[in-house]
């Protein structure tokens, strides 16, 4: 009998992904989408899913690094959703996995919106790269620990 426990911990981790940015820095999301969704749907699903790369975990290194700056909220989005997905799909090793996979899937998702909504993704591979790829760092790092996190809290996995 097959178990879907590790399908279902990514789906949750998707869907959580639209929203846990949002638990932690409201205000700040919500002002930036009314400012530059312009009224697009598909814009305005770009802005929510590119929101969790927001974190430049590669120039916080650089610079002088705080524990209070490390509390990034997308830093927190991410260990929320690779928990969540995590402790569902229970085990270590399907914990990490779970959390892995949900990064990419949203990263890819990211990506697509983005082509469908008409923004410049030369702009974000190319002049603002390090940026790109220290969001894109945060979101796997932070899945990364909270799906160990998670997995490992519930429990090993076992076949019934």
């Amino acid at each position: 009998m097959a178990s879907y426990r590790l399908i279902i911990g990514i789906i949750v981790g998707i869907a959580l992904s639209f929203f846990t940015v949002f638990f932690f820095n409201m205000v700040s999301i919500i002002n930036n989408i009314q400012l530059f969704s312009g009224g697009s749907f598909i814009k305005t699903i770009s802005l929510l899913i590119g929101a969790n790369f927001d974190f430049d975990m590669i120039s916080f290194f650089i610079e002088s690094p705080s524990i209070i700056g490390f509390f990034a909220p997308e830093i927190l989005a991410w260990l929320l959703i690779g928990y969540i997905s995590g402790s569902i799909a229970k085990g270590l090793r399907r914990g990490t996995i779970a959390g892995l996979v949900v990064v990419v899937i949203v990263l890819l998702f990211w990506i697509v919106s983005s082509i469908f909504s008409g923004v410049d993704l030369m702009a974000l591979f190319q002049a603002q790269l390090i940026e790109t790829l220290g969001g894109i760092i945060s979101g796997f790092s932070g899945a990364l620990i909270g799906g160990l996190i998670g997995g490992g809290v519930s429990g090993p996995y076992e076949e019934f």
